[in-house]
């Protein structure tokens, strides 16, 4: 008995779930775009907006293709270490995926520099305050925290 109840309660959970995840809203909440957060946060004027908004079009246009060689890359390296490939070909396809990344972050910079040329000087602060914050985040995002490695006791002998 005890079994069919345990049963019966796993498969409500499993149908629930989907349920509940198709109920939360996808993207920014409505009457707001990607980076109207910043743009709030700076108060920008109604022509910085423009400014701003049209940067920021103009270079996820640009990123596009960028993208997508970045996923085709990545896409290399894995299939290049499930196949079992030698290590200098998963070693061509990891540096070539680096290298794309350093590009990536290049034209981030460019982006970033472009936005802050629209800021007056207290908004350009509060716009590196605002990356500082961000790029916290997004360092770790990829990779494990580590924690600190304790001291073994000295070994008496």
């Amino acid at each position: 008995m005890k079994r069919i109840i345990g049963v019966t309660i796993l498969g409500a959970a499993l149908c629930a779930a989907p349920a509940a995840a198709q109920q939360r809203p996808q993207g920014p909440p409505e009457g707001r775009g990607r980076g109207d957060g910043a743009i709030e946060y700076l108060g920008l004027s109604e022509q910085q907006q423009e400014q701003w908004r049209a940067l920021q079009a103009q270079h996820r246009e640009d990123m596009k293709p960028l993208h997508e060689e970045g996923r085709i890359l990545q896409r290399r390296v894995q299939e290049s270490l499930e196949a079992d490939e030698p290590e200098i070909l998963v070693g061509e396809a990891a540096k070539a995926a680096y290298a794309h990344k350093k590009r990536v972050e290049t034209a981030r910079n460019a982006f970033e520099a472009q936005l802050s040329s629209v800021l007056t000087a207290e908004q350009q602060e509060k716009f590196e305050a605002l990356k500082a914050a961000r790029g916290s985040g997004r360092k770790g995002r990829n990779q494990r925290t580590r924690r600190p490695r304790r001291e073994s006791p000295p070994i008496d002998g």
